[in-house]
């Protein structure tokens, strides 16, 4: 008997985006609200030199937890919303392999890949005025002063995420296309057939 060959594991980047795609809701919920509790200190350009009452900083807290908890929702309703939909990871993983996995029911597909270019385009306007934003708030902190930890961790994340989905864009739309469009003729084949519909062939003669 043949033995079995052990599966080998995926790149460690896939393995990384499933584990956070399959964490539970608490995990991406607490991640936000780490984010947004960073986003909120920076805010607080002008804040005292004896620095901040603890009243304060829980009022932070709760707003970065409630914000948090509404960021990770939101990802989970828009997966409820579309049931049977191929997940992100599902579309981004057939983008980089350059193929629909087996068995891939067209509709879907077409669909989880319309939203993902959308999602792409949004990004390309939407990160780079993040990434000014970042930048504008760590120049405008009081002369002499230091950035808060919470903040340098925030741009620890963010600039190199930031750097890499304006990198990488092209080729991650490239790549969405490159299985988007063939469904999409496809779609378009087949309702003209329900139509009843054909183009005429080069040897009929075209009416006048």
């Amino acid at each position: 008997m043949t033995p079995t060959a052990p599966a080998v594991p995926g790149p460690l980047f896939r393995r990384l985006r499933r584990a956070w795609h399959d964490s539970p809701f608490f995990v991406p919920a607490l991640v936000f609200g780490i984010l947004v509790f960073a986003w909120l200190w920076a805010l607080d350009i002008d804040r005292p030199a004896e620095g901040t009452g603890t009243g304060t900083v829980i009022l932070r807290a709760a707003v970065a937890l409630a914000a948090g908890v509404a960021l990770a929702g939101g990802r989970r309703v828009t997966r409820l919303h579309h049931p049977g939909s191929p997940s992100e990871v599902e579309v981004s993983e057939a983008a980089e392999d350059g193929e629909l996995p087996p068995r891939a029911e067209p509709v879907a597909w077409q669909g989880a890949l319309e939203r993902r270019r959308r999602q792409i385009r949004q990004e390309a306007s939407a990160v780079p005025i993040a990434l000014v934003l970042v930048a504008a708030l760590a120049v405008l902190a009081p002369a002499g002063g230091v950035l808060p930890v919470a903040y340098i961790v925030f741009l620890a994340l963010f600039v190199p995420w930031a750097t890499w989905v304006l990198a990488s864009r092209g080729r991650r739309r490239d790549g969405v296309d490159a299985l988007l469009i063939p469904l999409q003729e496809r779609a378009l084949r087949d309702g003209e057939e329900r139509a009843g519909w054909a183009p005429p062939s080069r040897d009929e003669p075209t009416p006048r």
